[in-house]
């Protein structure tokens, strides 16, 4: 290093040594040159050499530097889950369930069990009863008309019965029987005043039956005869008894089971 800084000054020796040679020739007048300022060389400082027996200095950590065009990483955000809203969120709908009841239940009504059909008040009922008109029974009106009352007695079903007892319950008795003129059947002659017949028996077993009206042979009701015996009881209001009293009647009895 000394040897190297001392190369300029050499150089500068040799350079004055040629101009003082160059003198030398013909005699001419070389201009001194001026002399530039010189510099003055500063001395470096001896560097001292380590020796062998100097212990190295235990070395300062240093902060290794970071280069300014490498990115420093950076810690990676960790994602947050956003925050709850204050928007309600509905319950989930429950399956209903019906409401228990508050008191003990009561004993399911059994319905009450079928009870027979009483039965009616009457075993047989009247559903015809009528006086026969002129064009029928010329009685009333003509001598020699008839003075019968025909019975008919039949079933629920409308079918005719036999075996049934009739009677008559006015103050002149009298009976017959169903089966005697005709299926279900029988006849009453008329020849004392006023009957009042109804069913007595079927077969022998006694049954319950309803009662005619009065039925008379010489004095009808005009209901009776009103409009049936031409101009002689026109109406109910206009019906005088004709000269001749023999009227006849039909009845008809029914079971009401």
């Amino acid at each position: 290093m000394i040897f190297s800084r001392r190369v300029p000054w050499l150089m500068l020796a040799v350079l004055l040594a040629t101009l003082v040679l160059a003198g030398c020739g013909p005699a001419e007048t070389i201009p001194t040159p001026t002399p530039t300022k010189t510099l003055t060389p500063t001395p470096l400082p001896a560097t001292a050499t380590p020796t062998a027996t100097s212990s190295p200095l235990p070395p300062t950590a240093t902060a290794t530097p970071v280069p300014s065009d490498t990115p420093v990483p950076t810690a990676t955000p960790t994602p947050t889950l956003p925050l709850a809203t204050d928007t309600p969120v509905s319950p989930p709908t429950s399956t209903a369930v019906a409401a228990l009841p508050t008191t003990a239940p009561t004993a399911t009504p059994q319905p009450a069990a079928p009870t027979n059909t009483p039965a009616p008040a009457l075993d047989f009922v009247i559903t015809e009863l009528r006086v026969l008109g002129l064009n029928e029974n010329n009685g009333g009106i003509e001598s020699g008309g008839l003075r019968n009352i025909y019975v008919t007695v039949l079933d629920a079903a409308g079918n005719p019965i036999d075996g049934a007892r009739l009677v008559n319950t006015a103050p002149y008795p009298g009976q017959a029987v169903t089966g005697d003129k005709g299926p279900g059947k029988a006849e009453f002659l008329m020849d004392q005043e006023e009957f009042r017949i109804k069913v007595e028996s079927v077969g022998g077993q006694p049954v319950s039956s309803e009662t005619s009206r009065t039925m008379s042979l010489i004095s009808p009701v005009p209901s009776d005869v009103a409009g049936k015996l031409g101009d002689a009881c026109p109406t109910v209001d206009n019906c005088p008894l004709p000269p001749y009293k023999h009227f006849s009647y039909v009845i008809v009895f029914r079971r009401t089971y």
